[in-house]
């Protein structure tokens, strides 16, 4: 099984990468989000970068994880929220792909907090939860008046951090998000790593997340 895993700071269109391939891949591949399970992966990525990791650990969590969405002949991975626990031996395998998305820091920040205003659970987790945001303290969402500048600060610092762990895997791509929803990204992508013919239409790329 080929798998192709996007890892991001989250806010970074991976929603609707998902939803776009699901609707233009056919069944032998295997594409998902938001997985269970994963904002606890989410919280002990964070806790390895700040005190160091552990190997077996990241290959049970990650594989206990990902298990029951085995079923299809490929994988195709856009949870942000498992970004920080790929198992080296995925980051190794030629038969993974790795595609690192950045997004510019201002709007990367600027999207966070609406989010953390908008949605519950994004509140509560940005807010109430330790380690939820690397370099974040609980309640700062809330109580900094320039805590955009610490959003923008963890996007430096995670993109540092996939660049340095995952640039090793053999397929490794960086991409900025607008160049995926402006370009034959994804087309391209598919027919290289998979040798599948896919034609998304332009019109799609311009969707937003529903």
């Amino acid at each position: 099984m080929k798998k192709l895993l996007f890892v991001s700071t989250g806010r970074c269109g991976t929603k609707r990468i998902a939803q776009i391939l699901r609707k233009y891949l056919p069944a032998e591949f295997e594409v998902v989000h938001q997985m269970p399970f994963s904002r606890f992966a989410n919280v002990i990525g964070n806790l390895f970068f700040y005190f160091g990791s552990s190997e077996k650990i990241k290959h049970l969590l990650y594989n206990f994880i990902i298990k029951k969405h085995g079923r299809g002949k490929h994988f195709i991975c856009s949870d942000p929220l498992t970004s920080m626990i790929i198992p080296a031996d995925d980051v190794y395998s030629r038969d993974v792909c790795i595609v690192h998305i950045e997004r510019e820091p201002v709007a990367f920040a600027e999207s966070f907090m609406r989010l953390s205003r908008q949605r519950l659970s994004s509140f509560v987790a940005h807010n109430f939860i330790p380690f939820w945001q690397i370099g974040l303290w609980p309640l700062e969402n809330l109580l900094n008046p320039v805590v955009n500048s610490k959003y923008m600060k963890i996007a430096e610092i995670k993109s540092n951090y996939f660049i340095q762990v995952y640039s090793s895997n053999p397929n490794y791509k960086r991409v900025w998000m607008e160049t995926i929803f402006s370009s034959n990204f994804l087309n391209n992508l598919i027919y290289d790593f998979f040798h599948y013919a896919l034609s998304i239409p332009e019109e799609e790329l311009n969707i937003k997340t529903s």
